[in-house]
C-alpha cells in the first residue's frame, strides 16, 4: 500500500467518513501528480487550493452529495 494511500485511508476515518472503491485510483493519481509531499492535493481540480482530502469544501461535498468532488471518500452508511 502506497503512503498515500495509507494517510488518505487514517485522514478518512479520523474524520468519520468512508471510502470508495475510487480511493486507490485516486491515490495513485495523486502520486503520479503531486507526490508525497502534496498528497493532499484534489487531483480532479489541484488548481483551487480551497478543494484537498478533508477541507472543508470537501466536507461540504460530502454532507451534501454523499461523496466528495472526487468520488474517494463517503459518508458512512
Amino acid at each position: 500500500m502506497s503512503s498515500i494511500l495509507e494517510k488518505m485511508l487514517e485522514n478518512c476515518a479520523s474524520e468519520g467518513y468512508e471510502p470508495t472503491k475510487n480511493v486507490e485510483k485516486i491515490a495513485k493519481a495523486k502520486t503520479m501528480m503531486f507526490g508525497d509531499e502534496n498528497w493532499k492535493k484534489c487531483p480532479c481540480d489541484g488548481a483551487n487550493e480551497e478543494r484537498y482530502c478533508i477541507s472543508d469544501l470537501c466536507k461540504s461535498d460530502i454532507e451534501r452529495d454523499g461523496e466528495c468532488h472526487c468520488h474517494c471518500y463517503q459518508r458512512k452508511a
